[in-house]
């Protein structure tokens, strides 16, 4: 019998249509139902580079 691990690792991405120098993807662990903490820190440093996230950017993962 299998165990159900809400938390495993996986790809995660980001994406923006108007502006794809956002557009960057990883791995981590993933799950939950929440942001992975890799996807906040990408964030932070993107925001850092290019200042306030596109209004259309979308985050997801997919566990492995």
């Amino acid at each position: 019998m299998a165990m159900f691990k809400p938390v495993r690792e996986g790809s995660w991405f980001l994406h923006s249509e108007t502006d794809p120098k956002w557009n960057k993807q990883g791995s981590g662990f993933v799950g939950g139902f929440v942001m992975p903490e890799e996807v906040s820190l990408a964030i932070e440093r993107l925001e850092k580079l290019y200042g306030d996230q596109p209004e259309d950017l979308e985050w997801g993962y997919m566990k492995d």
